[in-house]
């Protein structure tokens, strides 16, 4: 199974050093949109998500897809 990793990238970054086994490239989309969802959640003071994203990333280091907070927003 692949090994995909979930950075963060807004005014502090935290590099993700263990990564996540996942079926495919749509579980980590769903695992990215689930961690910005919390991220939000337990932060509900911030206002301003819009520089924030969560980096996708494989086991060589190889960017996947950026994924903006903003996007990731429960409806």
């Amino acid at each position: 199974m692949p090994r995909y990793y979930f950075s963060l990238a807004n005014d502090l970054s935290f590099d993700d050093i263990d990564g996540l086994e996942l079926s495919n490239l749509a579980a980590a989309r769903s695992e990215a949109i689930g961690l910005a969802r919390d991220l939000m959640r337990l932060q509900p003071e911030r206002r301003d998500w819009s520089g924030c994203t969560v980096r996708v990333s494989d086991d060589e280091q190889n960017v996947l897809f950026d994924l903006p907070f903003l996007e990731a927003e429960d409806g």
